[in-house]
């Protein structure tokens, strides 16, 4: 095998082709030694000064060639206009080095300019080594004890070269602790005998021992002078942002610190509104970057959605989500060009609009990186896809640009008529006329604030708190009581002003209308009389011939409320004039006791997320409540009861002597119901109340579909995916085009398919086709997984028969030939399995047929045949790869709904649980509610808040005059006194229940921190709920409360020790419903009042690894860190 291709994580697959042989830039001072184990860097940070060596030129024994040759910096390359396009020898796939001299090395923008003119863009990243003089900081001796304020647990799942990873946030560290981290036995880098071997190592290591990632630290270690490509002042095209707008995004036009360890990793990924990056690597271990250039962006993209059909069905740019891993043989695999290069200490890395690029850290290091833009980027940045699921994405408005740089084509672009084909070969232009004028002319935003105060002090304006900072920065000196007094003449001179113009313009209205009553009246005298006079007064006529009746506002009083203190500002003088002014009431502020710290919310390049707590493989053991499932009704979709038969008595049932007619029966209704594909039913459910297909004798009335071309709704990657599947598949060539498929049906039994999902030939003759059952003349096959007849069969290994959609949703079973979807072998299923009964079907068969799936919410263990569920409506949504199915029944269902939708208003007096100030859940009673408006605003570093104080906006009076415009732009005071521009986004109005528990203490609580008695309880709550103690006698002081969080097998539940007590504690015997009954052995006492409230024990927070997956994902997310040496664990497997 050729030492320059990247490993195969599976080495039985082929080796890879020659056109996107990647090269690797491994140079000879490499700190990875052939053959030696590696040695933890103990050395401490304050000893490391960064000196960085030339690389010396890679040898042809090396087998890499990092560079290509290049012509010599000038300035005829970079005159502006239109650039010339790369040269006809460069390899368009290949990174690029380039090793700028000190000269060419200090204008940043013109030698990034100069490396497109070299084609070094089309590769979609590119290094540069700085200089052997330059260096950034003279010593690193200070930053042992930065703190690194969230660093995130990065888990993986996943297989075969297909992995989901999950950041989990941690406590925070300092860089000294991470580097002791990093450098342990158990995150240490292993012993490796080249590069090659550690990548395969990586890849196939990938999911066990998760790593600490120190990500998304706000701040640079450069020194203050220097000014060679200092990546917090680039001085590029991206400050036009902070300039003309004040907006600060942090990690995009501000620097972001990473201290990084072994296997530490960054997704695929494209930079935020597909911008440039620049990456520098202070000190520390290596760094590879794999890269796919921009032209072939889309086909990841879609190679990305076939194998994660559930994360792109619900975003469609779910690749910013940086959670999708896909290693080199997959890409291989599916001929996506892609190229390899490592980092080493002192280097930096670029990478270019909308260039794909992820990668791994080879050991503990850190390095430093921001965004810029150059012209070529608007183009790009106008047609970015955002992520729309997601508040913390970065979103910059591209009207500055357009309209500053582009303005021949910003009214084309407001009316969504600019539309254009990007060119991801052109190289950029260092300038234009438009950006030599708006630097000309350019006037920063804090020169516009200063113009603004400077004209608010010459007409003795109100001063906001930013206009007297920016004043005090300009050295301009304010007597602010002279001002004052001067301000406030000029108002009360403005305010008489207007008062005067007010009564002018009343008199005038008042004369004008006289007038016209006087004219009115004249002219009813002369005409009909009184009458006509009186008619004028009466109120306008109703349609239901009633008069309309002006309502009395009633205001509602406070005494009726227990807490008067906390709604005082209900009955306020300012809502009463608004109410008498027919203005909708406004919400005040009720709870000046509630005010906390304004909660500023950081986008992040990592976001965090949480890993899947249930795999399909896993099954957990039923119970007999799983049977009291609803199975009345089957089909239970469109709840039809069929009057002269029953459905236990369709001869569908297997139980029953075979009848193709009824087969052909059924399978004909069922081609006449959306999706009309026997095989895309699994992800839509069976919910028609016109027929009922178990019984259906007249087929006149159903229209035919056969020839039609739709979209079919079972991702490809569903027929691959599997334990032993090693060769996954994401495109098909019987699909077209444009995504669709043709419907085909068997002219034997009526069965109506997609070709492609039935792994049929498109140019197959659609007339006499007939599916495989019919082919072989099988009229009794019925699915060996099931304990239905008809739908669509495939005949598996061991000659029996299956349903294609039992296939895909039973986890063990794999289509041995993906693409022809036979023969399917269903060996692999587990005992298990076949022993869980069907809540469907089970009580009227008194039978155990085939396998059963399991609802995927948690440990549920609700089971049923997979044809049971689809006729019973059950939710069947296609996974992410390795996972097929995600299935959720009805209970959970309802669950979902109604903590969506339900029942969300109380009332005074209810009985309800409540979260006491212990943390535990206690049984309560409403004494009053009340509601608290909080506005959401975003902020000009590109973070968000969404629980500010109306109050709060020094800028607006929002408690008289209501919330500002949408995007209006806002002042924002916190309550540390920090002063902050933001726009306003929304108003959000929350409602607070104040609740009096049985030991009289009374407590203000959200609508999230109440449960009703008839609702199901999260296990969070069961696991806290406790009881109350009446009367336990006070001469008893050693009786303390019990605590005991339930365990969760097979963690084994922590022991308490528990002073002996006289007598046990009494416990209410109050009713609750058996959904949310509490463990009164474990539970803890709420004393009287007159006792005070103890605590109950915290539960333990060992970390305890469990062969179980259940068990494994909840302690990676309940530990604090990972144990170190000597604890057991899952070791990797090198």
């Amino acid at each position: 095998m050729d030492p320059s291709l990247p490993p195969d994580p599976n080495p039985a697959e082929t080796e890879p082709s020659a056109d996107v042989t990647p090269p690797a830039d491994t140079d000879q001072d490499s700190p990875i030694n052939p053959l030696v184990d590696p040695q933890p860097c103990d050395t401490p940070i304050s000893d490391l000064v960064h000196e960085p060596a030339a690389p010396a030129e890679p040898t042809p024994a090396q087998g890499l060639k990092p560079e290509l040759p290049a012509p010599e910096l000038t300035t005829q390359n970079l005159i502006p206009g239109p650039a010339p396009a790369p040269p006809p020898g460069a390899n368009f796939n290949k990174i690029m080095t380039f090793r700028p001299t000190m000269e060419e090395f200090k204008d940043f923008g013109k030698y990034i300019a100069y490396m497109e003119t070299q084609g070094a863009h089309v590769a979609g990243l590119a290094k540069v080594i700085p200089p052997k003089e330059w260096k950034p900081r003279r010593s690193y001796e200070t930053i042992e004890d930065m703190v690194i304020p969230a660093p995130i647990m990065q888990v993986v799942t996943g297989q075969s070269g297909l992995f989901t990873q999950y950041n989990i946030q941690k406590k925070s560290m300092t860089v000294g602790e991470y580097r002791k981290l990093a450098n342990s036995k158990k995150y240490n880098t292993p012993q490796h005998k080249d590069f090659d071997d550690l990548e395969r190592k990586y890849w196939k290591n990938l999911t066990f021992v998760s790593p600490i990632y120190g990500a998304d630290i706000s701040g640079s270690l450069y020194d203050p002078d220097i000014s060679e490509w200092n990546i917090g002042h680039l001085n590029t095209l991206l400050d036009m942002v902070e300039q003309e707008c004040g907006i600060v995004i942090e990690g995009v036009n501000t620097p972001y610190l990473y201290f990084g360890m072994w296997k530490t990793t960054f997704a695929w990924h494209t930079e935020d509104m597909d911008l440039y990056s620049i990456n520098y690597l202070h000190f520390g271990k290596p760094k590879s970057w794999y890269a796919i250039p921009p032209e072939h962006g889309k086909r990841l993209e879609r190679l990305a959605q076939g194998f994660f059909p559930g994360s792109s069905q619900g975003c469609d740019a779910f690749l910013r989500h940086k959670m999708t891993l896909i290693s080199p043989s997959i890409l291989k695999k599916y001929s996506i060009p892609f190229d390899r290069i490592t980092q080493e200490e002192g280097e930096f890395m670029i990478t270019f609009p909308y260039g794909y690029h992820a990668g791994f850290n080879h050991g503990f290091n850190c390095a430093e990186s921001t965004n810029f833009a150059t012209l070529r980027w608007i183009d790009y940045g106008k047609m970015a896809a955002q992520c729309t699921c997601r508040k913390d994405m970065v979103k910059i408005s591209m009207d500055v640009f357009v309209r500053r740089l582009q303005p021949e084509r910003y009214t084309q672009w407001k009316q969504g008529k600019d539309t254009m084909v990007l060119d991801h070969l052109k190289p950029t232009s260092l300038s234009s006329p438009e950006l030599e004028h708006w630097r000309k002319n350019r006037v920063t935003f804090r020169e516009k604030v200063l113009r603004r105060a400077q004209a608010k002090m010459k007409q003795f304006r109100r001063l906001k708190p930013e206009d007297l900072k920016v004043l005090m920065e300009a050295g301009v000196e304010l007597d602010m009581e002279e001002y004052q007094r001067k301000v406030e003449e000029h108002d009360e001179q403005r305010r008489q002003q207007r008062d005067e113009r007010m009564a002018r313009e009343a008199m005038l209205t008042l004369e004008a209308l006289e007038r016209e009553e006087q004219e009115q009246a004249e002219a009813a005298l002369r005409g009909g009389g009184v009458e006509e006079i009186k008619a004028d007064f009466q109120d306008p006529p109703v349609e239901n011939g009633e008069k309309k009746k002006k309502k009395k506002k009633k205001l509602q009083l406070t005494d009726e409320m227990s807490f008067q203190e906390v709604f005082e500002q209900f009955t306020t003088a300012s809502e009463m004039q608004n109410q008498s002014n027919g203005a909708a009431p406004l919400q005040t502020n009720p709870f000046t006791k509630l005010k906390k710290k304004v909660e500023v919310k950081k986008s992040r390049r990592h976001p965090i997320s949480k890993p899947p707590m249930r795999s399909p493989h896993s099954i957990v053991k039923q119970e007999a409540s799983s049977d009291e499932e609803l199975y009345s009704g089957l089909p239970v979709g469109g709840g039809v009861t069929h009057e002269s038969k029953k459905p236990e008595d369709s001869d569908l049932w297997q139980n029953r002597s075979p009848n193709f007619l009824a087969e052909k029966q059924f399978n004909a209704a069922m081609s006449t119901i959306e999706p009309y594909c026997a095989i895309c039913t699994l992800f839509c459910p069976y919910t028609q109340s016109v027929k009922d297909p178990f019984h259906i004798s007249d087929m006149s009335g159903l229209v035919s579909r056969v020839g039609c071309r739709t979209r079919p709704l079972v991702p490809e990657m569903c027929f691959s995916a599997g334990a032993e599947n090693m060769e996954p598949l994401s495109s098909n060539s019987h699909i077209a085009d444009d995504g669709t498929s043709v419907l085909l049906s068997c002219s034997g039994c009526n069965l109506q398919v997609h070709a492609s999902c039935y792994g049929v030939n498109p140019q197959t003759k659609q007339e006499g086709w007939m599916c495989s059952r019919c082919t072989t003349v099988a009229w009794t096959a019925a699915c060996c997984l099931c304990s239905l007849r008809g739908g669509a069969l495939k005949k598996t290994t061991d000659e029996r028969w299956v349903h294609v959609i039992c296939a895909i949703a039973v986890a063990e079973v794999r289509f041995v030939n993906a693409i022809e979807r036979e023969p399917v072998d269903v060996t692999a299923v587990p005992e298990t399995r076949k022993s869980l009964k069907c809540v469907y079907c089970h009580k009227t068969t008194k039978q155990i047929f085939g396998a059963c799936i399991q609802c995927s919410q948690d440990n549920c263990s609700t089971s049923f045949h997979v044809t049971c569920a689809l006729l019973a409506g059950v939710v069947m949504k296609p996974a992410d790869w390795p996972y097929v199915v995600s299935v959720t029944c009805h209970k959970h269902k309802l669950t979902n709904q109604k903590a969506k939708s339900g029942s969300r208003d109380l009332s005074l007096g209810q009985e309800v649980i409540g979260r006491n100030s212990n943390g535990w859940f206690y049984r309560c009673v409403i004494t009053g509610t009340g509601t608290q408006t909080y506005y959401e605003v975003n902020f000009d570093d590109g973070s968000y808040c969404d629980n500010i104080f109306p109050e709060n906006l020094l800028s607006h009076d929002c408690l008289r005059n209501g919330p500002p415009e949408l995007g209006e732009l806002v002042v924002v005071k916190t309550v540390d006194g920090r002063v902050l521009n933001a726009s306003y986004i929304k108003e959000h109005v929350h409602r607070y229940y104040q609740v009096e528990f049985q030991d009289e203490t009374q407590l203000l609580l959200k609508r999230s921190e109440i449960h009703s008695l008839d609702q199901e309880l999260p296990k969070r709550v069961m696991s806290r709920l406790a009881t109350v103690n009446q009367q336990q006698p006070q001469a008893q002081p050693s009786d303390e409360p019990l605590a005991a969080k339930r365990p969760r097998l097979p963690t084994p539940p922590p022991t308490l020790a528990i002073e002996p007590s006289a007598l046990p504690p009494e416990l209410v015997s109050t009713f609750l419903p058996p959904s949310i009954t509490a463990n009164t052995s474990t539970a803890p006492c709420l004393p009287p009042a007159a006792l005070p409230v103890s605590a109950p024990p915290e539960p333990s927070e060992s970390y305890t690894h469990s062969s179980s997956y259940i068990a494994y994902m909840e302690s990676l997310l309940k530990s604090d860190f990972p144990a170190e040496d000597g604890e057991p664990g899952l070791e990797p497997m090198y």
